[in-house]
Parts: structure tokens; C-alpha cells; sequence
């Protein structure tokens, strides 16, 4: 016997081989040469018009319906033994369980020829028992690989002669071709050793990997820098096999903010597991890449120098480079070890100096003055009067100024000249000039820090209570550095960073006239004025004092701020510092910003 091939192919399509068993057409040479030519030319038997059914199309339609995930299509197209077997509903309960999690999509596509064997007759096609086979290759895209994996099958097809059609051999073993007991997918990822986190002269902050991390100045900066927990199942199902449950993550600070560059990128492997979970094959690599360090703006010098003026006072201090926006010191009350909390679930360290938001009482006076200087609504010399009451706002222990000049308003604090300020400089202008200082904005730095606010007052009174950081204006330690940082800068304020990654920006708030002309008067307040306190620093400088009132149970409490900058001539450093709850801000805040002047301008000169 010979066996004998004829292709039959269709553009497009997948191509068609007919296979047919020959019987001693050896001995009969003019039999067999009439056989082919018939069979070729289709004019030579009694079976002229007889066209054997193909199974190219059946096959290309069923792969089709399987890419498009269309369930009752191809169970339309299942053979007469895997139809009963096989309803839509489970088929479609079946695709659907493979598609997900670690696996996102399949695609399924024909790869090379369909083989059936050849019919030449009616009569052979009533015989029954005709099988095709259709090799096809089936793709998984997954977050794990950077390109989708592959496996190669065949499909097998059978001919039903009372329906006249082809119909496909069904098994879920389809879904994983030659890989027996496959029930699903997992992936196993290795990561790199995590990389450091510096301070701005290249002192380990955090170093080590997983639970071997530690941070060398254990509690300083610890808010800031922040600590690992690990990954929980819900966060390890969300991530598509990059995370797996117990790895140990950025959760708080730079460890959080910058979790990706810190990690790197993982080696990730997409696995076939079977019922149990157990690894049967892997399917693709995808090779990782190291983490990369990241180097804060903080100088660990001025970080310990900062909390230790601070003590342990509750609330929070920034100490900022007023040239750059950099963050040289961030304090935050309630100290917060990281090396006590490597992987412990469930921590949320508070950084009371990037995220504390409280009412900055008269340090706000800082941006009103601005404000009115700038847009010429008062001048240095400008005579205001400060009653002990001015439609509502009143002054600190109740004050009475007879005609000052605004110099004066601004050294001793005078709410109710403050006032009338506001009232003329207007709503509109006041709340322009509050964001220009920073508020009303999110910090675009990378570390997590709530944005302060000024909301455009509803009428007049909004306004001037607003004018003294009272109403309902929120600041943060961060912003009111910012706000002096700005008047240090010559009236450009840089944008806040924690790391040299941030970008380093800046816009003009106010002019060069009207920032010198606030320097001075800010000079005024420390040398004579309500933060005579702040002398403490043993130079010159320029500041602000602030009592911001709040009611807790029904009780008048005071946090007390001080914002400044010093040496007021040539500053290098601005410092905002809030006692929470502390009492007034020219006896609480001014000295603590003294002593911190003090103690961090040796590093910074």
C-alpha cells in the first residue's frame, strides 16, 4: 500500500492535506495514471460533482469563537461525544476561572495545515470514522512576562455523517497543550536586594533587604524615612503574582513614596500548577533589575540637631534651605522607630510636620502683610489703628493701638489693624496671594504631606479672621517654612523637596521690594517685638509669632507657631515650628525656634 498527498489550500485560511490508503495500483500503472489524473481534474468517475467536506473552516471558525472567549460558539462547534459533556454555562465558567489573576488573556490561533484523510466518494463518507487534526498555539499575556508565553497543541476533529459537520474534540487539557494535570497558573518572583535610602551627604538612612533592613539613626527621622510592613493576600491577588503575601513593602515615608525605584524590579517566573498548586512547567521568565538608592534632602546633622532644641515638645518643626526648597530637618512629636516595626502589619506613623494641619493664627500675617505691600494696599509707613475691637475681631488681651504705623501692626501682632488691612486689600487678593505662598496646592514632592489651605472667604468676616490665620485656614509646619522661606528668597518661592529626585522649582510670590521690606519688618518682631525669644539663635533674625486659637471641649486652647529665618541679612535656613496645644506663640515657639536656629546653623553656614 502508498499512501498519497494532494493540498488543497485557501487563502487566509488554514490549509487542508487529504490523506487516502491505496491498494495494488503498483501493478496497474494505467489505472493508477488514470486515477490521479481524475482525482486532479475532477472529470473522469461517476463521483464528478462530489466535493468532500473540509474541516479547515469548522476548525477556523471554533479557534476564532476560542480567541473571542465566545463559550456557546464553540460548544456549538464540539463534536457529538464532547457536546453533552459540556455545556456553555460550565465552558464559559471554565474560561473565565483560567482568565484572571496571574493570567490576564489568552489568545488561541491556528499555527500550520489541517490533515484529513481523503474521501472519493458518497459512499466512503457514509462509512464514517473520518478524524482531522489542526496544530494551533495558545498565548498567555501575563503581568509577569514582558512578552506572552506560548504553548503548541493539536486539535482534533471528528466528521459526523448523520449532522454532515465537523465538531472539535473538547478537553480543558486544550487550555494547556501537552502538559498533563494542569489546572492553573501561579508565578514566583525574586527580588533584588533593596537599595539604600541616603541623606544628602551620603549617610545610610535605610539599608538592607527584607526583614535585615534597619536604619542606623533608629528614631531620627524615623517619621520621614518611614519602615517596611508585608504584603497582605488581598494586595498580593490585586498585584497579578508581583507581590506575593509576606513580602515586605514600603509603608510610610521615603520607603512608601519611593517603593519601586527602592525594590527594583523583581525576576518573575509564570508557572503551570496543578490542582494542589504545584509546579508542573514554567512558561516564561522575566529577568529583574537592582533597586536604586535614593538620596533625601535631609542632612542627618540638622535632623538631630533640630529634634534635640526640640525635646519633647508635642507637634512638629521644618527647617528648610530657603534657595533651594530643600527639607533639611523634618521633626515630628511622638518619635517613631522604624526598627522596631520590619514587618509588622498595620502601622501608620503620623509626621506631624508634613501632615499636621492646624490654624497658624497671627504667623499668617506674614502672607497678609505681603500682600498688602506688594499690591501697594499699605506701605511700611502706612498709619492704621488697632481698637481693642473691630467688627468682631479683637486683639490679643484685648489691646488698644491708637495710630501706628503698619511696622508696628506687624511687630506687635495687632489683629484688629490686621483687619482693616485685609478689608481693603479684599477677598479675591488675599486668597491669590495665599496660594502663591503655598496654599490651597498639594506639595508636588514625592513624600506624602497634606496640602494647607485658605478657603476664599464667604464674606467679610471670613475674611479678616482669615487675614490672622484664624476661620477656617489650615497650615502645616511644611507651608509656614515655605511662607518665610519665600520672604528669605528674596520673594520666590521653591517648591518643598525631600529628595533630590524632586524637581527643583519655583515661582515669584512677591517682589524683590516687598520681601525686603517684610524681612525688615520681621526683623522688627524678634527685636522688639512678640518673638524678642527667638534671640535664643545668637543672630539676627526675622520672624513671625503666632497664637492660633481652637476650642477643645467646649474650652479656648492655644497652639503656639513661630515662623522665621535666619541670619536675617543672608539666611540660610527657614524654620516654622507649631507646639501643639502650647500656649503663645512668642512665649512656647519662639524660643524653640531660637534654640533650633541655634543648634542647626553650623551645619548650614
Amino acid at each position: 500500500m502508498r499512501r498519497a498527498w494532494f493540498h488543497l489550500r485557501r487563502a487566509g485560511k488554514a490549509s487542508v492535506v487529504i490523506t487516502r490508503l491505496r491498494s495494488s495500483f503498483l501493478a496497474r500503472p494505467a489505472t493508477v495514471a488514470m486515477f490521479i489524473a481524475c482525482g486532479l481534474l475532477g472529470a473522469c468517475t461517476q463521483g464528478d460533482d462530489f466535493a468532500p467536506p473540509q474541516a479547515a473552516e469548522p476548525a477556523d471558525a471554533f479557534v476564532a469563537a476560542w480567541d473571542e472567549g465566545d463559550a456557546a460558539a464553540m460548544v456549538d462547534l464540539f463534536d457529538a461525544d464532547s457536546a453533552p459533556e459540556w455545556s456553555e454555562r460550565r465552558l464559559d465558567r471554565l474560561l473565565k476561572t483560567v482568565v484572571g489573576g496571574v493570567v490576564h488573556s489568552i489568545s488561541v490561533e491556528l499555527n500550520g495545515d489541517v490533515t484529513q484523510p481523503e474521501v472519493g466518494s458518497e459512499e466512503e463518507l457514509e462509512e464514517g470514522g473520518l478524524e482531522a487534526t489542526v496544530p494551533y498555539t495558545v498565548s498567555y499575556g501575563s503581568e509577569a512576562l514582558e512578552e506572552p508565553a506560548s504553548l503548541e497543541g493539536e486539535l482534533e476533529m471528528t466528521y459526523d455523517v448523520d449532522s454532515e459537520r465537523w465538531g472539535v474534540v473538547w478537553s480543558k487539557d486544550l487550555l494547556w497543550p501537552g502538559i498533563q494535570g494542569a489546572a492553573g497558573f501561579d508565578v514566583k518572583s525574586r527580588w533584588p536586594a533593596r537599595a539604600a535610602i541616603l541623606d544628602r551627604n551620603g549617610r545610610r538612612l535605610a539599608r538592607g533587604t527584607g526583614s535585615s533592613r534597619s536604619y542606623p539613626f533608629g528614631a531620627s527621622a524615623g517619621t520621614t524615612i518611614g519602615h517596611l510592613e508585608p504584603v497582605d493576600r488581598g494586595t498580593a491577588a490585586a498585584s497579578d503574582g508581583t507581590y506575593q503575601e509576606g513580602d515586605l513593602i514600603g509603608a510610610s515615608g521615603l520607603e512608601l513614596a519611593y517603593e519601586e525605584r527602592l525594590a527594583g524590579v523583581p525576576t518573575t517566573r509564570l508557572l503551570v500548577v496543578d490542582r494542589k498548586g504545584r509546579a508542573l512547567e514554567t512558561l516564561g521568565t522575566s529577568q529583574g533589575s537592582p533597586g536604586k538608592p535614593v538620596k533625601a534632602t535631609i542632612d542627618i546633622r540638622v535632623q538631630q540637631a533640630a529634634e534635640s532644641a526640640y525635646g519633647a515638645t508635642t507637634g512638629g518643626a521644618v527647617v528648610m534651605d530657603p534657595g533651594t526648597g530643600d527639607l533639611l530637618a523634618i521633626v515630628s512629636s511622638s518619635p517613631f522607630d522604624p526598627n522596631g516595626y520590619v514587618g509588622v502589619a498595620g502601622v501608620e506613623p503620623f509626621n506631624r510636620a508634613l501632615s499636621g494641619l492646624y490654624p497658624p493664627g497671627s504667623s499668617m500675617k506674614v502672607v497678609t502683610g505681603a500682600a498688602a505691600l506688594d499690591t501697594g494696599t499699605v506701605t511700611a509707613t502706612t498709619t492704621v489703628t488697632g481698637p481693642a475691637n473691630y467688627q468682631g475681631v479683637t486683639n490679643f488681651e484685648s489691646g488698644v493701638y491708637a495710630a501706628i504705623p503698619f511696622s508696628s501692626a506687624v511687630k506687635f501682632s495687632v489683629n484688629t489693624a490686621f483687619a482693616q488691612v485685609a478689608e481693603d486689600l479684599g477677598g479675591k487678593k488675599m486668597t491669590r496671594y495665599a496660594r502663591a505662598f503655598g496654599f490651597n496646592g498639594d506639595p508636588t514632592m514625592a513624600l506624602d504631606a497634606s496640602a494647607s489651605s485658605f478657603p476664599p472667604p464667604e464674606d467679610l468676616s471670613d475674611l479678616m479672621w482669615g487675614s490672622i490665620g484664624q476661620a477656617q485656614v489650615l497650615a502645616t509646619p511644611l507651608v509656614m517654612a515655605n511662607v518665610s522661606a519665600t520672604i528669605a528668597n528674596n520673594g520666590v518661592r521653591m517648591e518643598p523637596r525631600a529628595t533630590f529626585l524632586d524637581d527643583k522649582t519655583g515661582e515669584r510670590a512677591v517682589s524683590r521690594k516687598t520681601a525686603r521690606t517684610m524681612n525688615q519688618l520681621m526683623q522688627g518682631v524678634v527685636q522688639g517685638g512678640t518673638g524678642v525669644a527667638a534671640q535664643s539663635a545668637g543672630v539676627p533674625v526675622a520672624g513671625k509669632t503666632g497664637t492660633a486659637e481652637v476650642s477643645i471641649d467646649g474650652k479656648i486652647k492655644n497652639h503656639a507657631w513661630f515662623t522665621a529665618f535666619a541670619p536675617a541679612s543672608d539666611p540660610k535656613v527657614a524654620v516654622a515650628v507649631v507646639s501643639e496645644l502650647g500656649g503663645i506663640g512668642g512665649q512656647v515657639a519662639a524660643p524653640l525656634a531660637g534654640s533650633i536656629l541655634r543648634n542647626v546653623l553650623p551645619y548650614v553656614r
